[in-house]
Order: C-alpha cells, then sequence, then structure tokens
C-alpha cells in the first residue's frame, strides 16, 4: 500500500510540475519588411506627380510667389526672400524654412546621399552669402536655393521612372530566334588565282 501511495504522489507531483511550467510563448515569425512609401520603384506615376506639385508649391512660396515692379514679371520674391530681408534673425529664419523644405523632399521621395549633400550646399551657400547686408539680399532673391532643390528631386524622379520604365519595356519584348534561312553558309573557295580573286570580291554575309 506504502508503494502504491508513494507512486500515486509521485505521479501528482509530475502533474503538477508540468502544470506550473511557464508557457513559452511560440517564436514570433519573421516579419516581412514594409513596403518603402518613398520608393519610386513601387509608387504609381499618378502618386509621383501629386507628390511632386505639393513640393513645387512649397517652393514656389519660399523663393517665387511674388513679382518685384517693375521688372516686367522677371523677377520673383518668396516668404523666405522677405523674411531674409531682416538682418540676421531673418537669415537663420530663412535657413530654417530651407531646411524644413529639405526635410519635406525626403520624406516624400527616397532621395540618395549625393543629392542631400548638394541640397544642403545651396542652403549652406544661401545663408553664407545671405549675410552680407544688401548683397546677401540680392544673391537670395536671383539664387533661389529652394526652386534648386525642387529641380534636383525632379530631376531624379525622371531619371528613375524613365531607367524603370525603359527596363519593364525591354522584359516585356520577348527575344525573337532568328529563323535557319537567315544563316548563309560560307562557301569553301578552292585555293588559285581564280579562288584568290572569288575572295577579294565576295561581298561579306550579312
Amino acid at each position: 500500500m506504502r508503494g502504491h501511495k508513494t507512486q500515486q504522489q509521485q505521479h501528482q507531483q509530475q502533474h503538477a510540475s508540468h502544470g506550473s511550467r511557464p508557457h513559452t510563448p511560440h517564436a514570433n515569425k519573421p516579419q516581412t519588411p514594409r513596403a518603402d512609401k518613398r520608393d519610386l520603384l513601387t509608387m504609381n506615376q499618378a502618386e509621383v506627380d501629386k507628390r511632386l506639385k505639393r513640393l513645387r508649391r512649397q517652393a514656389k512660396f519660399l523663393d517665387a510667389c511674388f513679382y518685384v515692379p517693375c521688372t516686367c514679371q522677371r523677377v520673383r520674391l518668396g516668404v523666405e526672400s522677405l523674411v531674409g530681408l531682416v538682418p540676421v534673425i531673418g537669415d537663420f529664419a530663412g535657413v530654417i524654412m530651407s531646411l524644413l523644405f529639405v526635410s519635406m523632399i525626403c520624406g516624400r521621395f527616397h532621395t540618395p546621399a549625393s543629392i542631400k549633400t548638394q541640397m544642403f550646399l545651396n542652403v549652406a551657400l544661401d545663408f553664407v552669402i545671405g549675410l552680407v547686408p544688401v548683397l546677401g539680399d540680392i544673391f537670395d532673391i536671383l539664387f533661389k536655393a529652394n526652386m534648386r532643390n525642387l529641380e534636383l528631386i525632379e530631376r531624379h524622379v525622371k531619371e528613375v521612372r524613365s531607367s524603370a520604365q525603359a527596363i519593364e519595356l525591354g522584359a516585356a519584348v520577348p527575344k525573337v530566334k532568328a529563323p535557319a534561312s537567315a544563316y548563309i553558309p560560307r562557301i569553301p573557295i578552292k585555293k588559285g588565282a581564280a579562288g584568290r580573286i572569288l575572295e577579294r570580291t565576295r561581298a561579306p554575309a550579312a
């Protein structure tokens, strides 16, 4: 009886120990990486045009939303140019607005490091020369760093989209194998004077 009871107690302890073990969660399944919403290769043309339109509107607001009188509408001013007329404070406020526009561009499209560097150089050049009284203001009006940065991203978008379309067209066109009749067999020519004359006069096979 004692042996039977001890066996029952051992079984109960084993069941209790199994029940008291903490439940280990299953290993997390590997998550597929999310698609980058800024990727030009996965973006449709309507979305690209929509984002570029917003960027053009913002660049025009910063650099070219007002006409200068008596210039036949050739010289334009923007909010960033008007704020830059205020000494020192206006220059710092202008560079902040330009940097925010660069951040806006990078948030809309995946921008390579080389283009980002050019954008930051445009903003830095505009800021440094803008610190010079009068001359800096004129330079800011004519240089238009934000419009230049817009042109950089527009050129990049055009290049990426055109190359992607070319790859798609190349993959869609099937390769046609030339028929056997297109190959012209080369007829051997006998050695001798007549053979040399024929070899000189014979046109190359297409």
